[in-house]
């Protein structure tokens, strides 16, 4: 230990060194909200364009795909539901496994796979990508009168490239109002001339496109090439030259009119009842997301200013760099209070400001060395590093005040400094190792869970208090020990060491004798008195619940209202229009958000700041006077909580197992039975069974039972002899029906520049509209 007061300038340097070398890795960390991690999870989405029987579904899509994936590596799990317009199938992936590459070989896959399902059916792999979840970090709404359409336009043309030429901002798309697409509309006259089908052109357009598919490998001159095959539709001219048959060399020109067109609107989105758009901006991953939104913001109050005239207005709706902002400035807050208590408590017991000075040191050195570890672990910080740190920094002073008390103690009694340094290391420095130890091995479990979200939960907090406790252990041995040496030699030559020891008068330092002695003089009655105490604690914490019943007091509330099966988008548009008009007089609200879809819609209430003053409610109050407000509504269903099935904000398709949020301590207590079998009649009893056992019991409080939905239909009862007499096969008859409706989207995209337009086909009579 004696080179810790004889090599000062090694020691000064090393944590100057690590010091200055952490501010330049935290400059090189990117700040995200959430972490980025490839989550072990891939999604294959079946879609078809009619309404078709689950098991048909089940049969003709999801069992051919399961098999498709079944023979990839990794596959740990495979689940799948299948549904009337929806199918989907989730692959779980060893914990091992690169995603990235495991993503690339399942599209390989079920593109061989898909040619061979039937043209109804569309199929689409995609992942849950964190990394593209944290640069979404805006999303504003810009809100107009005169039609969203007209809104959409003004943010196209003139607002929406503004946000482009921000430095940080690396893309903006724009949602909301009637898409672009790229109309085909038919001459129904010539069709029938032909007898040209809509499902005939529609197979045309189908068989004529390929995204891009990997083919092969070709070695030329030494160096292998990977052959891609890419047939996309990029000029109009494509599509005019189209063959539709080849028997008579007809085109596609020659049968129809081409150009650009708008999509019908298959949803609404109403802000205080005027129309709106949505912007979403995706930030570069290497720009600061605190700084770039200062700037989007500031963009954002000029255009309100100058579109004023146009009666357009933006508003930001979510913005991820404010919580971000909020959870750094916690962090800072905590290391304030941390810091200074720390500090007062040391000036009480030494009364030098320079020695208190030396120990406050340790926590900027300790936090901006354990940068380093970030950086070569690959660690962002977000919330959950900040919060490690925010845990870390309360502990990181107890390792430095050990060794400054005792060497301060030691130096009291002797004059030889050197020897009190020394001694007073050499004292305590077990007892800090073991102490910083035993705190590092508690997060050592969670390096070995096989649970994706532990795993992911452990790397970021572990890292970031393991880190921080390491470096504060070094600063304590080696730092502390050296500059108080340095201080105390400085102070010895003008005054004596003073230690103020505490007096055994003190009422507090009594009652601690008197019970320190009671049990040392009845080590029985204290072990079972102990024991007693545990196993009491025990049992009242296992009475207490972990996730409290009181509800949050959030700022945004979001009423779910379903319409009666078959209900079209006016219809339930009509009944929104209504709900937003009862909810006008609502003092505690702020904006009225309104997503309206057939069959269904959402109402997001957002509360002003202080809802509180308005009429001292709070939020269940609130919500219960929204349902008497909404109460006279008596074709919608209005629940705070989501539907058990629902097409777009139903509960998941695979369950709650949201594991991260259960170790969190949040959510709700909700369990699920899952009931797996081949016959759907007795399991629908078994549900029905279970459903009405769960329902005496009086700590249920709410039981939604998953059943497929039940829609009004026109059913078509084949008859098999004549379309075996007529050669009919019943792919034909579907064929022909899916492509019967007026206007129908082809499943096939156009693409001009960065633009992408869905192709479809509209059937009219051309001769007749030129009339």
């Amino acid at each position: 230990m004696n080179f810790i007061i004889k090599r000062k300038v090694l020691i000064s340097m090393l944590f100057v060194g690590m010091t200055m070398l952490g501010w330049f890795s935290y400059k090189q960390l990117s700040v995200e909200l959430y972490p980025n991690a490839q989550i072990p999870f891939l999604f294959v989405n079946v879609g078809s364009m009619l309404e078709v029987d689950p098991e048909y579904m089940e049969s003709q899509a999801i069992i051919p795909l399961e098999g498709a994936v079944g023979t990839l590596k990794g596959v740990e799990k495979i689940e799948s539901q299948a549904g009337q317009q929806q199918g989907s199938i989730r692959v779980s992936y060893q914990k091992s496994t690169n995603i990235k590459i495991a993503y690339l070989k399942l599209v390989e896959k079920i593109d061989e796979v898909k040619k061979t399902l039937p043209e109804e059916f569309r199929v689409q792999v995609f992942k849950f990508d964190l990394e593209q979840l944290n640069n979404m970090f805006m999303t504003i709404q810009a809100r107009g009168s005169g039609g969203v359409d007209r809104v959409r336009q003004v943010v196209e043309n003139d607002i929406i490239k503004q946000f482009e030429n921000v430095n940080g901002v690396s893309n903006a798309v724009v949602f909301g109002g009637q898409e672009k697409s790229v109309d085909i509309i038919l001459d129904e006259d010539i069709c029938e001339s032909y007898n040209i089908s809509p499902s005939e052109v529609r197979s045309a357009l189908n068989q004529n496109s390929m995204s891009r598919t990997f083919v092969g490998k070709l070695n030329q001159n030494n160096r292998l090439h990977f052959v891609n095959v890419v047939s996309e539709y990029t000029e109009l001219s494509d599509l005019h030259e189209l063959v539709i048959r080849e028997d008579g060399n007809i085109k596609l020109k020659d049968i129809a009119q081409i150009h650009f067109g708008l999509k019908e609107q298959d949803s609404y989105s109403r802000v205080n009842g005027k129309e709106s758009v949505t912007i979403q901006l995706t930030r570069d991953s290497q720009s600061n997301i605190i700084e770039l939104a200062n700037t989007v913001i500031r963009l954002i109050t000029h255009l309100n200013k100058e579109f004023e005239s146009k009666d357009v207005q933006m508003v930001v709706q979510y913005n991820a760099a404010e919580i971000m902002e909020k959870n750094i400035d916690l962090i800072i807050q905590l290391a304030l209070i941390g810091g200074l208590l720390a500090i007062f408590i040391l000036w009480i017991f030494l009364k030098n400001l320079r020695l208190v000075f030396v120990v406050a040191l340790a926590i900027p050195i300790s936090v901006y060395s354990a940068f380093n570890f970030f950086y070569a672990y690959d660690v962002s910080i977000n919330s959950l590093t900040l919060l490690g740190m925010a845990l870390a920094i309360g502990m990181l002073l107890d390792n430095s005040v050990v060794v400054l008390e005792n060497i301060y103690r030691l130096a009291a009694k002797d004059d030889d400094i050197d020897k009190a340094v020394v001694q007073g290391t050499k004292e305590v420095w077990r007892s800090i190792f073991a102490a910083t130890l035993t705190t590092v091995t508690v997060f050592l479990p969670f390096v070995f869970s096989t649970n994706f979200f532990i795993g992911l939960l452990g790397k970021h907090i572990g890292v970031s208090i393991i880190s921080t406790l390491l470096v504060s252990l070094a600063v304590a041995l080696l730092f502390i020990p050296m500059i108080t040496h340095a201080f105390l030699k400085w102070r010895s030559r003008s005054k004596k060491v003073l230690f103020e020891n505490i007096s055994y008068h003190n009422r507090l330092v009594q009652i601690y004798l008197v019970l320190l002695k009671t049990s040392i003089r009845n080590p029985g009655k204290t072990i079972m008195g102990a024991l007693g105490i545990f196993f009491i604690t025990l049992i009242i914490s296992l009475g207490v619940s972990f996730i409290s019943t009181e509800e949050p007091e959030v700022k945004e509330l979001t009423l779910y209202v379903t319409m009666p099966k078959g209900t079209t988008l006016d219809n339930t548009d009509l009944l929104i229009a209504d709900a937003e008009t009862k909810l006008e007089d609502l003092e505690e609200k702020k904006d009225v958000i309104s997503q309206i879809y057939e069959e269904e819609a959402i109402l997001r209430v957002s509360l002003i700041e202080d809802y509180r003053d308005a009429r001292n409610l709070s939020v269940p109050e609130i919500k219960n006077d929204i349902l008497e407000h909404l109460s006279e509504l008596k074709q919608a269903e209005f629940s705070w909580d989501p539907p058990a099935s629902g097409g777009r904000f139903g509960s998941g398709g695979f369950g709650d197992d949201d594991e991260f949020a259960r170790i969190l301590g949040i959510g709700t207590q909700r369990e699920r039975i899952v009931i797996k079998g081949q016959d759907f009649e007795k399991m629908l009893n078994l549900a029905h069974d279970i459903e009405y056992f769960l329902g005496q019991l009086s700590s249920i409080q709410q039981i939604n039972l998953r059943l497929p939905d039940k829609r009004p239909e026109i059913q078509l009862n084949l008859n098999k002899e004549l379309m075996s007499l007529y050669d009919i096969p019943p792919t034909s008859i579907l064929s022909e029906l899916n492509s019967f409706p007026t206007h129908f989207n082809t499943g096939v995209s156009f693409k001009q520049g960065t633009e992408t337009y869905d192709i479809q086909i509209k059937s009219t009579d051309l001769k007749t509209k030129k009339d």
